[in-house]
């Protein structure tokens, strides 16, 4: 070998070292974006795992929340209490509704009432969100904007209104 051959050959080798350090460095971080994207959809699964099952489990506490108004005993209600404890633990929290805005990305209009112009007049069942996603929207009454009428002042058997 020549001189001559010997700054050639030292200039490909360093132009393939380049290349090898640009392609390593690539995929470090190609890994490490997928690092963290697993990471970050396994948190998600985690969080969403049980949605199936707390969906299965609200009706129950409706039902015993129903139980609970006729009753109205004080042992269930501890236990509608320590419901409502294990389902905040795992993320699950009641959506407002009461006398809200109708909201109908978490409301579900089931009737349309005499009261404030869409605001939420009665809850007929209680909706529920696990963290930001709505599990059950609220079913609620919502007002048409026409002001309620005094019943005393209704005439029962032709339905006018007295003077």
């Amino acid at each position: 070998m020549t001189k001559t051959t010997k700054p050639r050959e030292m200039e490909v080798l360093k132009e393939q070292l380049t290349a090898l350090d640009d392609k390593f460095k690539r995929a470090l971080a190609d890994y490490q974006n997928q690092e963290k994207r697993h990471a970050s959809q396994k948190s998600v699964f985690i969080k969403f795992a049980n949605e199936t099952l707390l969906e299965k489990i609200i009706p129950i506490l409706d039902d015993l929340e129903r139980a609970q108004s006729h009753l109205n005993d004080t042992g269930l209600g501890h236990v509608i209490k320590q419901f409502h404890l294990v389902l905040s633990g795992e993320g699950i929290s009641v959506i407002e509704s009461d006398n809200a805005d109708f909201d109908p990305a978490t409301m579900d209009c089931a009737e349309v009432v005499a009261g404030e112009k869409d605001k939420v007049v009665k809850t007929l069942a209680l909706g529920y969100r696990l963290y930001d996603k709505v599990l059950r929207p609220a079913k609620v009454e919502v007002g048409n904007g026409v002001a309620n009428e005094d019943p005393a002042k209704r005439d029962n058997t032709n339905n006018e209104v007295k003077p």
